[in-house]
Formats: structure tokens, C-alpha cells, sequence
């Protein structure tokens, strides 16, 4: 008896392991399939990109450009970007992608999450490859290095922040797991502080 209760549990882990490793990859799959819609539309001029040159960044509203987004708006490499950080500029960023964070968060916790984070995917593949595309036609091949510099250094921190709240998506049944929550709003506060002081660093490189 305890070796058959046992042989069950075992059975049942792979099965969760397998339901997990099947969401990821289709996770993946959505994401890539958005990378190569959003860079054929974008090579195929259905969308502005003339007075676009974004990047993974907020700006005021009223420097907001009328074009798609990632994680908020991208907008036009205006003066306000290129400031040195204050801390008006990290609270407004920061307040930006809390609110980014709490909205995945929120979506993680839903029966639905799945296929939300799955639709989410498409969004972020479509808006990476759109964006990719808005820098090479006004910079060329240097425009593959004009967005790494907009993204950088926030994304080292935004990155792991993002992976913990779709990990959390991805994993079922849905728990409130406090740890990896409080983990990725350290990594958000981090992110808002080096995107308001140290990304215009590199802007100016642009």
C-alpha cells in the first residue's frame, strides 16, 4: 500500500510538471509569434514610425506619442528622458510600473490567468518587434544598439521582476506567494531608480 500511495504522488508530480512545462512553452511560442507579427507590420508601414523613436520608457503626457506600447507607452526621445534623474521623475516612473506590476499580479491570481498570460505574450512579442523595427528605420543597423541603450540598465531589474509575477501566472492552482510578490517589487523600485537616474546616461549615447 505505501508503495503504491507512493508511486501515485510520484505519477502526480510529473503531471503538474508536465501541465507547468506545456504553459511555459506555449508561453513561449505566443511571445515569438508577437516578435514576428509585430516586426512585419512594422517593416510594412501599417503603423507610424516616422516620429517614433521609443524605447521601453515613459514620458509626461504631453510628449506622449500616439503609437503602441510595451509595459506603457514608448514615446519620443524628448528632452524630459534625457534630464538627469530627480525624485519627481523616479516617483512618476515608479508609480508607472507599479501599477503595471499590480495589474499581472491581479491577473495571476484569476482562474483565467493562463490563457491572460498567454494573450500578454503576443502583446509583449508584437510591441518588442514593433519597437525593434521603429529604431532600425531611423537608425539603421545602429538602431539594434539605440534600443538596447534605451532599455538599459532598467531591464536588468525589470526582467527578473516580470519572469517572478508570469511565473506565478503560470503555476497553478493560483496562491497569493508572498515571497516572490515582494521580490519583484524590490526589483521594480530598483528598475524606476535606475531608468529615472542612469538611463539618460545612455540616451544621450543615442
Amino acid at each position: 500500500m505505501e508503495q503504491t500511495a507512493e508511486r501515485i504522488q510520484i505519477q502526480r508530480v510529473q503531471e503538474r510538471g508536465n501541465r507547468e512545462g506545456y504553459r511555459k512553452r506555449v508561453f513561449l511560442i505566443c511571445f515569438f509569434f508577437g516578435v514576428v507579427l509585430g516586426t512585419i507590420i512594422g517593416n510594412l508601414g501599417f503603423l507610424e514610425q516616422s516620429k517614433f523613436a521609443g524605447g521601453f520608457s515613459y514620458e509626461r503626457e504631453n510628449d506622449i506619442a500616439d503609437a503602441p506600447f510595451i509595459f506603457g507607452t514608448p514615446v519620443q526621445n524628448s528632452s524630459w528622458r534625457l534630464q538627469s534623474g530627480s525624485l519627481e521623475k523616479f516617483l512618476y516612473i515608479g508609480k508607472q510600473r507599479m501599477e503595471e506590476g499590480m495589474a499581472i499580479w491581479l491577473f495571476s491570481l484569476t482562474i483565467c490567468a493562463v490563457p491572460l498570460f498567454w494573450i500578454l505574450a503576443v502583446y509583449l512579442g508584437f510591441s518588442l518587434g514593433w519597437v525593434v523595427v521603429c529604431y532600425t528605420v531611423q537608425l539603421g543597423i545602429m538602431g539594434l544598439a539605440g534600443f538596447f541603450l534605451s532599455c538599459f540598465p532598467q531591464w536588468l531589474f525589470y526582467l527578473p521582476a516580470w519572469y517572478l509575477f508570469i511565473w506565478q501566472g503560470l503555476n497553478r492552482p493560483a496562491r497569493l506567494r508572498m515571497i516572490p510578490s515582494l521580490l519583484a517589487i524590490g526589483f521594480f523600485c530598483l528598475g524606476a531608480g535606475a531608468e529615472a537616474y542612469w538611463n539618460p546616461v545612455f540616451l544621450r549615447l543615442i
